[in-house]
C-alpha cells in the first residue's frame, strides 16, 4: 500500500492494486489530532484492459513464430541453395540444397569465407557483387561458376539481396544459387546441332558441285594415259591421277560429313591403309617427312571400309600437319585383345608422329566438335567423325603424348574387334 499526505485538506490518500489487478483509492480525513474520523474510497478494474493487451501480444508473437517457421520450412526444402552470409562473405546459414550442389556439410561452410566456392579468377566478380549489395542493389541471375567440394565446377546463376535489421541497416546478404550446368550443356547441344545441320548444307552443296568437274578431269586423264606414248608423260598422269583420287576423297569427306550407308563387309585393315598411304605420300613428300608402315598382324573384321578409311585419313592427315618439316609419322597394324571387357579379340591400329605434341588441359576438347588448333586450316570435326564411326564399330580410341621439348611425340590408338556384328547403318 502506498500512502499519500494532502496538507489543504488533511487527508490520507492510500493507493493499493488487489491481486486481480484492481485499482484501490482511499481518503481518510483526519481530525486535527490525527485520528481517522470517516473514510471513502474509489475502485477501478484495470484487469481487462490489461489483458487484452497480453492478448494481443500474444497474437503478434504467434504470428511472427508461424511465418518464421513457414520460412524455414521454405528454406530447408528449397531446390535452390540458400546461402546467408555477413558483408564480409563469411557464411552465416547453409541450407540442405547448398549441401547437395556444393558438398560441403553446414558445419564446414558456417563462419568460413564464401570464397572456399570461388574460383579465383572470378573473384572480382564477387567483390563488384557484394560492394552493390552493401549499397543497397540486388543483382538477378549472374551466370558464373563456383567450385564443388571435389574440385568440380559447376555453372550457377545467382540472385543476391541485402538483409537489412530492425533499424534499416543493412547487416548481411542472402544468396540465391541454382545450377544450371545442365541446361547450359542442352544449350551447347542445341547450338551445336544449330552449326552441323548448317555446315551439313554447305557441304552438301560444295559436294555437288565440285564432284561433277572432278569426275570430269579424271575421266580426261584417265584416255590421256592410253594414249600418252612417252613413259615420263605417263608417270606424270600417274601422279596426277594420285592426286585427284586424293582431291575425290576430300570432297567426299567434306568437312566430315560424308557417310557410307551401305557396303557392311568383311575387310583388313592393310588393304584399306596402303592406298591412303600413296594418296597422302606426295604432300608428305613435300614435307620432307617419311611415313613407316608396320603391320605386325592383319586379321579380319567387320565393317564399313569407306567410314574406316576416312577414320584412318583423318589421323594420318592430322600427323602431318603437326609434324614440322624432316619429322617421322610410325602407322602400325597389330593383332589385339580389348581387356576388361569380355578380353573381346581385335586389331589395334596406332599412328605416331614426332609433332610438339598436345598439351594435357587440350586433349579432353579434341574430340568436341569445331574444336581446333589448326589456326588457317581444320574445321575441328575430324576427331568427332573419327569418334562417332569408332562408337558404331563397337570401338575405341585412346591418346597419349608428350610435350618435353626434344623428346614431344603423339600417339592415337585405336581398337576395332573383329566379331563386330552390332553395326548400325546411319541412314
Amino acid at each position: 500500500m502506498t500512502t499519500t499526505h494532502d496538507k489543504r485538506s488533511k487527508h490520507t490518500r492510500d493507493v493499493t492494486h488487489d491481486s486481480r489487478g484492481v485499482h484501490l483509492q482511499e481518503e481518510r480525513p483526519r481530525s486535527t489530532n490525527g485520528p481517522v474520523t470517516r473514510w471513502f474510497g474509489t475502485n477501478t478494474d484495470v484487469d481487462g484492459e490489461l489483458g487484452r493487451e497480453t492478448k494481443e501480444g500474444k497474437a503478434k508473437l504467434q504470428r511472427a513464430l508461424d511465418a518464421a517457421r513457414r520460412l524455414a520450412a521454405i528454406v530447408e526444402s528449397s531446390d535452390d541453395a540458400i546461402i546467408g552470409k555477413d558483408l564480409s562473405g563469411v557464411v552465416t546459414s547453409w541450407n540442405p540444397c547448398a549441401e547437395r550442389v556444393f558438398g560441403y556439410k553446414p558445419e564446414e561452410m558456417i563462419g568460413k569465407s564464401i570464397r572456399m566456392i570461388i574460383p579465383p579468377e572470378v573473384f572480382p566478380d564477387e567483390d563488384r557483387i557484394m560492394s552493390a549489395v552493401a549499397r543497397g542493389e540486388r543483382t538477378e541471375h549472374f551466370e558464373t561458376v563456383r567450385l564443388k567440394s571435389n574440385g568440380e565446377r559447376i555453372e550457377v546463376s545467382l540472385t543476391l539481396s541485402p538483409v537489412f535489421d530492425e533499424r534499416g541497416k543493412i547487416v548481411g546478404v542472402a544468396s540465391i544459387s541454382r545450377d544450371i550446368s545442365q541446361q547450359k550443356k542442352i544449350e551447347k547441344a542445341l547450338h551445336t546441332s544449330e552449326r552441323l545441320a548448317t555446315v551439313g548444307r554447305l557441304a552438301a552443296t560444295i559436294a555437288h558441285e565440285i564432284n561433277n568437274p572432278l569426275e570430269a578431269v579424271t575421266n580426261l586423264v584417265f584416255l590421256a594415259q592410253g594414249c600418252m606414248i612417252h613413259a615420263e608423260g605417263k608417270m606424270f598422269l600417274e601422279q596426277a591421277q594420285q592426286e585427284l583420287a586424293r582431291m575425290a576423297l576430300l570432297t567426299k569427306q567434306t568437312l566430315g560429313f560424308y557417310r557410307e550407308n551401305k557396303g557392311v563387309r568383311p575387310m583388313t585393315l592393310a588393304e584399306l591403309i596402303r592406298p591412303l598411304v600413296v594418296v597422302f605420300s606426295a604432300r608428305a613428300h613435300n614435307k620432307q617427312i617419311s611415313i613407316e608402315t608396320d603391320i605386325r598382324a592383319n586379321p579380319t573384321l567387320v565393317g564399313i571400309p569407306g567410314e574406316i578409311r576416312q577414320l584412318f585419313a583423318n589421323l594420318l592427315n592430322n600427323s602431318i600437319d603437326a609434324v614440322s618439316d624432316r619429322g617421322r609419322i610410325l602407322i602400325r597394324v597389330s593383332a589385339a585383345h580389348q581387356y576388361g571387357e569380355g578380353n573381346r579379340p581385335g586389331v589395334r591400329l596406332t599412328v605416331w608422329d614426332n609433332g610438339p605434341g598436345i598439351a594435357p588441359e587440350i586433349r579432353k576438347k579434341l574430340f568436341e566438335p569445331f574444336f581446333t588448333t589448326k589456326r588457317d586450316a581444320g574445321t575441328g570435326l575430324g576427331l568427332w567423325v573419327t569418334l562417332n564411326i569408332l562408337r558404331k564399330h563397337d570401338g575405341n580410341i585412346r591418346l597419349r603424348s608428350s610435350v618435353v621439348p626434344g623428346k614431344s611425340w603423339t600417339v592415337f590408338s585405336i581398337f576395332l574387334p573383329v566379331d563386330s556384328e552390332r553395326i548400325e547403318a546411319v541412314a
